[in-house]
């Protein structure tokens, strides 16, 4: 899959916006390092550009959930932090390439200034607690057959963690580190084998974010998808929102050359968080990331594209139809180029008149229809365009329903097949008391 804008990931809550909002990546960050949290953003923002990529990083996620403890690094965040620190300083004296100059330097420097040299102790501290955990977690995979994905990354620790010199430093307890014993060590992490220690750092995180998207899927029993290949298919059993507790799961079945469906349901039915229910599915089937449903069959796409919340452009002086109209401009390209997409759209061109919009839909939903090698999710509240449609065979129908029931109104949350013509603004209206506040202040002005 290629890139996703912003906005698709706005709208997917795929990062968070603000503070108090709730997000994807939020949900799957078990991460238990600053770094690893790094890597898991980096991670979560960008999609397998190949179906290979994808398989081959479900392999290496399903390895780690068959075996989560051996993965996990017994090293604690704070020494993580301390050894990150220590990499980074910048102390002029550590910065000499002459073996003898870096040792007087060192000397000098201690003496003179001792609160800042123990700063360097405890980090070379930290960094040798780091490495022993690091060589522990090799261990545990001695025998093992390690994934495709992190293969180089296991043949560089072992040939850095297990050399000679490594194993000199580690046999040596921290606190009997000497002053010679620090030289040798610091000259080593942070002049010889700098690079080196930087790798130690980064596949410490790496590793870090692995075990938080595996632990997620444990915690949350999420499944890795299944990808169909020479087929379109959308095929998903008990799929749910994982932003939303003690969400509703839906089985729902798309594709097989009927590409289009055109979703109905009463306002507050279910619809748009349902639609954003298959965006997340889609993109975190894409990353190669388990997902939360208890089955689902996917294709591969080139891209996502989704107008969901679209709003007005203040600053371009564009209205919501124009940005609607240039949203589906974006997408009809890219389906120009041959590119396979899964398209979500909510409440079609909901910025204009009902005629405008029944013409607009109508232009858009043919045209789409017609592109079976792609899906695309619709939701509409345009009976007219239902209508229009109804014995159309590459358009699919499915709702959800209201119960009403007098005054009262019940939403099931369950996909089904058909149209939903229930009406319940007005009853949501009068159940939210705005009628009577009205009616008060107009006998407030007659009494006036």
């Amino acid at each position: 899959m290629h890139s996703v804008d912003s906005h698709t990931l706005d709208e997917l809550q795929i990062h968070s916006r603000h503070s108090k909002e709730g997000s994807i990546l939020q949900f799957f960050d078990y991460t238990k390092t600053q770094g690893g949290q790094d890597v898991l953003k980096k991670l979560i923002a960008e999609p397998k550009s190949s179906l290979s990529e994808i398989l081959s990083f479900q392999l290496l996620l399903k390895s780690i959930s068959q075996n989560i403890d051996s993965w996990q690094l017994n090293v604690s965040k704070a020494y993580i932090a301390v050894a990150e620190s220590y990499y980074g300083s910048n102390i002029t004296y550590t910065m000499s390439q002459d073996i003898f100059k870096h040792w007087v330097d060192t000397f000098i420097y201690s003496r003179r200034h001792p609160a800042e040299f123990y700063l360097v102790q405890s980090g070379l501290t930290a960094t040798l607690m780091l490495m022993r955990g690091m060589r522990d977690l090799t261990y545990c995979f001695e025998n093992d057959q390690i994934p495709p994905e992190p293969q180089e990354d296991f043949d560089f620790l072992r040939k850095f963690l297990l050399s000679d010199s490594l194993n000199s430093f580690l046999k040596t307890k921290d606190d009997r580190l000497s002053l010679s014993s620090v030289f040798y060590r610091d000259y080593y992490f942070r002049v010889t084998h700098k690079d080196s220690f930087r790798r130690i750092l980064d596949i410490c995180y790496s590793f870090d974010a692995y075990v938080s998207i595996a632990l997620t899927q444990k915690n949350h029993d999420l499944c890795f998808p299944e990808f169909v290949e020479n087929e379109t298919v959308f095929e998903a059993e008990k799929i749910w929102h994982p932003l939303i507790k003690n969400a509703i799961p839906n089985n729902f079945v798309m594709g097989h050359k009927i590409p289009l469906c055109l979703l109905t349901g009463a306002n507050t039915s279910g619809k748009t968080t349902f639609l954003k229910t298959c965006g997340v599915a889609v993109y975190l089937a894409h990353l190669g990331w388990p997902i939360p449903a208890g089955k689902m069959k996917i294709s591969f796409f080139d891209k996502l594209f989704t107008s969901i919340h679209l709003s007005d452009n203040l600053e371009l002086g564009y209205s919501h139809f124009y940005n609607e109209i240039m949203r589906i401009k974006s997408i009809a390209e890219a389906l120009n180029h041959g590119e396979k997409c899964f398209v979500i759209i909510d409440e079609i061109f909901r910025g204009t008149n009902q005629e405008d919009a029944f013409h607009c839909s109508k232009t858009v939903v043919h045209g789409f229809s017609n592109h079976i090698n792609s899906i695309f999710l619709v939701s509409t509240h345009l009976y007219e365009l239902l209508e229009n449609y109804k014995n159309s065979g590459s358009i699919s129908f499915r709702c959800f329903k209201t119960k009403i029931s007098g005054t009262d109104f019940e939403n099931t949350f369950q996909i089904e097949e058909g149209i939903a013509s229930e009406k319940i603004g007005q009853l949501i209206l009068k159940k939210v008391g705005i009628p009577e506040l009205l009616e008060n202040i107009i006998h407030k002005s007659q009494d006036i």
